[in-house]
């Protein structure tokens, strides 16, 4: 198999996963906040969705930003962690597929030749620069991930169980 191949199959696997952590919770779990400074579990998804278009779809696949700046000013990097009431978990799976569709596209039109190509790592974090977009893809999974495993957190909190049992 190609290695964007693979790649394509994350994208629909991050927001599947994210799909599955979420799919019983309330608009309360959504937006509830600990004690302890985690942020909420929309916040979360928010993060997530606005770093897959931003990092994957933009600055690795040269896509223009499909995000209005209503999500990054709420679900950016150092923003305070809340889920926003205008903001619903249909709304951002509605965007997620929307970015997935465009990454996937660029990824169709490519070889895997592309994925050992440099991309502009300005800004980034020292670990992501000087990497190809192939292994830029694998930490910018990596991250995504991360965070879900962050909601798991955060449902245990709630008593909703890791896994929705």
């Amino acid at each position: 198999m190609e290695a964007r191949y693979i790649i394509r199959t994350l994208c629909y696997a991050l927001e599947n996963q994210v799909r599955f952590v979420t799919n019983d919770l309330n608009d309360e779990d959504l937006r509830w906040r600990s004690d302890i400074g985690s942020p909420a579990i929309g916040w979360i998804v928010g993060h997530v969705l606005v770093g897959h278009d931003m990092i994957a779809s933009h600055r690795f696949c040269g896509n223009a930003i499909i995000l209005s700046e209503e999500y990054s000013t709420n679900f950016g990097m150092g923003t305070n962690g809340d889920f926003p009431e205008p903001f619903t978990l249909d709304d951002l799976f509605i965007k997620f597929k929307q970015v997935n569709g465009k990454i996937t596209k660029v990824l169709s039109d490519k070889n895997d030749k592309w994925l050992e190509e440099f991309y502009d790592d300005s800004g980034f974090p020292p670990n992501w620069q000087n990497k190809n977009i192939g292994k830029a893809f694998i930490l910018h999974f990596n991250h995504q991930f991360t965070h879900t495993g962050q909601i798991l957190e955060i449902r245990r909190m709630r008593g909703r169980g890791a896994w929705g049992f």
